[in-house]
């Protein structure tokens, strides 16, 4: 019985380590963590942050329905496969961003420190972007050059749009087990972070606050940094947008008849967000079994 159904979790480790599962789920984690203020205390019954949780839940179950569809895979067949697996010595190997990702739609705290942790991270890449751009301003002039000042050589844009595509590729590995043990070095928290990754987001944290120091900006200085960082933010999404839909479309041309609904379905999103259609609950199931299939393995061996 193992071997009928050991298909079922190659299958699924393959669709969650592919630009059809990543680009939409990226992009909405992107999109939509500009609300989740790092300086504010996390607040699980804001209505605006379990709205978009409950966008993020529906879907994330509606891409797992669309496979689980795709593939003719049932819910007892699913439930199975997770329960076969457990203590399996050849475990499945899943990076810590997916488990996040996953457990995520179960839990609104884990979201919205995840969602806080992407608003930093987007943040310091503008922040990377302005300082480059000063930077080669600075070589040009002979001088600094403010946020509102030229937007550099030809080579440095080129250059930086570069770096930003890479690190779309990066978010995809071919290989499902070059992407990382599920099981990380260290303890970890219920979401599967570790230490060492809390402290990296603290220091995050403090770099960006730097930028709008108070003690040393004033107001006005302190509007034109904000508007002038929210444009960068914005030019960096639109970049990794483009990319991943270029990822996901070659994907569809190199095998078109690999995943034809679920491929669809996120080129959908990606254009403009699901239809509004709920997934079915066989969806939230599996959702489930494997958000509890990871975080045994993730939380509950160390």
């Amino acid at each position: 019985m193992a071997d009928d159904n050991s298909w079922v979790f190659d299958s699924l480790v393959c669709f969650l380590h592919g630009p059809v599962w990543n680009a939409p789920l990226q992009t909405f984690i992107e999109d939509k963590s500009i609300i989740f203020d790092p300086n504010l205390k996390p607040d699980e019954q804001n209505p605006e942050f379990r709205r978009v949780h409950d966008e993020y839940k529906n879907l994330v179950d509606y891409m797992l329905g669309t496979f689980m569809d795709e593939m003719h895979i049932t819910p007892e067949q699913f439930e199975f496969a997770c329960l076969e697996g457990e203590g399996d010595a050849n475990t499945f190997s899943f990076h810590q961003g997916l488990f996040q990702q996953i457990w995520a739609a179960n839990d609104i705290r884990i979201f919205i420190r995840m969602m806080t942790q992407r608003n930093v991270e987007i943040q310091l890449q503008a922040l990377d972007l302005i300082e480059r751009r000063q930077a080669s301003q600075a070589s040009q002039d002979g001088g600094e050059g403010g946020p509102e000042e030229g937007e550099g050589s030809t080579d440095t844009e080129v250059e930086i749009e570069q770096h930003i595509i890479k690190s779309v590729d990066d978010e995809v590995k071919e290989n499902p087990m070059a992407a990382g043990s599920l099981v990380p070095n260290g303890p970890v928290g219920e979401d599967g972070t570790t230490l060492d990754e809390v402290a990296e987001a603290s220091d995050k944290f403090q770099r960006l606050n730097l930028f709008f120091d108070q003690d040393k900006v004033n107001n006005d200085d302190m509007r034109v940094r904000q508007e002038y960082l929210r444009a960068q933010r914005d030019k960096i999404l639109q970049i990794k947008k483009q990319a991943r839909a270029r990822q996901l479309n070659e994907t569809i041309r190199k095998n078109p008849a690999e995943r034809p609904a679920s491929a669809q379905v996120a080129q959908k999103i990606l254009e403009g967000g699901p239809d509004g259609t709920e997934p079915p609950e066989s969806s939230m199931q599996l959702r489930k079994m494997l958000a509890q299939r990871l975080r045994n393995e993730v939380i509950e061996k160390e």
